[in-house]
């Protein structure tokens, strides 16, 4: 990050946490939250941050709870998501930020969607790029999501997260990483629809130590370096958002929200991926139509991974939003 003093602090609940900062030098613009999602420290958000940075915008963006500096627990519960929205606050707290502009991608979504939820005071305005608000569910059950899914579209969507959150699955994908990152991180996008959404694929996958290449957004050191920062601390961390959620750990937290907290009373915008096959665009926005009356949808051809593949459409995008809304 350019512009970015990188900080420590330790939140309410005793975790450490990583963060860029860049202050807002301009107080008539706002302070932008960048919510990183799996497998993603807050080096993924390196061209968003500096555009926004270059634009007198306030930054934050802290290393999820599992990545890069901040702590890497290794018990699932401490991923719920309302304790991490909470840790994030603390953040906000520590740095003397009022009010923020959220904007989240990919796990990020739940942390940034539990913000609204919780302390709505705290957010200007909401950013979701790929997947729509994951709101609360107090009957939320992996098994009937994928049973869903597989009637309604014809495949699992959600399937291999039973791999992800199993005992096995962080060594597995230790040991074969270029594997997963051709699978991940795919050169030809479908893949997600044959080999990782349908439950029991993206194991063989994994053992086999399948590869797939290179996609058109990275070279080869491109991947290594964004490895290095993955695996600094392993995978179990980064995996327990998909443990959490299988074992439906936010259940109880959720039962606790009234229902008209899940409004999104602030202007909203959901990028919407049109090369994602997981995060489908059409029900991510009709999610989102649901609980937003000031929804803005911005498409972009792009893959989940679209602030690798375009960097400057997505800032373009980003940079209207605020100045149209905000």
């Amino acid at each position: 990050m350019e512009f970015a003093s990188y900080n420590k602090f330790v939140t309410q609940r005793g975790y450490t946490y990583g963060y860029y900062h860049t202050p807002n030098p301009n107080k008539g613009r706002p302070t932008v939250l960048l919510l990183a999602g799996f497998p993603s420290t807050a080096q993924d958000w390196s061209s968003q941050y500096n555009y926004l940075a270059k634009h007198d915008y306030g930054v934050i963006a802290p290393d999820m709870l599992g990545y890069g500096g901040t702590d890497k627990p290794t018990d699932a519960d401490a991923y719920r998501a309302k304790p991490m929205a909470q840790d994030i606050v603390d953040i906000l707290d520590k740095e003397g930020v009022q009010k923020v502009v959220s904007v989240s991608h990919d796990w990020g979504v739940i942390v940034g969607t539990r913000l609204v939820n919780y302390h709505a005071d705290r957010v200007l305005a909401s950013v979701f790029i790929a997947i729509g608000c994951f709101q609360p569910n107090p009957q939320w059950d992996w098994e009937k999501e994928i049973q869903h899914y597989n009637k309604t579209l014809g495949y699992d969507i959600y399937g291999y997260w039973d791999f992800f959150a199993a005992a096995d699955g962080a060594s597995l994908i230790e040991k074969n990483l270029d594997s997963f990152y051709s699978l991940f991180f795919p050169a030809d996008p479908t893949l997600w629809i044959t080999d990782m959404a349908p439950r029991g694929k993206i194991r063989p996958w994994i053992e086999s130590n399948r590869q797939a290449g290179l996609p058109s957004y990275w070279t080869e050191e491109d991947k290594r370096k964004h490895q290095a920062r993955l695996m600094h601390g392993g995978l179990q961390g980064p995996l327990n958002y998909y443990a959490a959620r299988v074992r439906a750990l936010d259940n109880k937290d959720d039962e606790a929200v009234p229902e008209e907290n899940y409004k999104l009373n602030m202007p909203t915008l959901f990028v919407a991926t049109l090369k994602d096959y997981i995060c489908l665009p059409s029900t991510n926005e009709a999610t989102l139509r649901r609980f937003c009356d000031d929804l803005t949808v911005k498409e972009i051809d792009a893959s989940h991974w679209v602030m690798f593949e375009k960097p400057d459409e997505l800032n373009q995008v980003l940079g209207e939003f605020l100045a149209d809304k905000v």
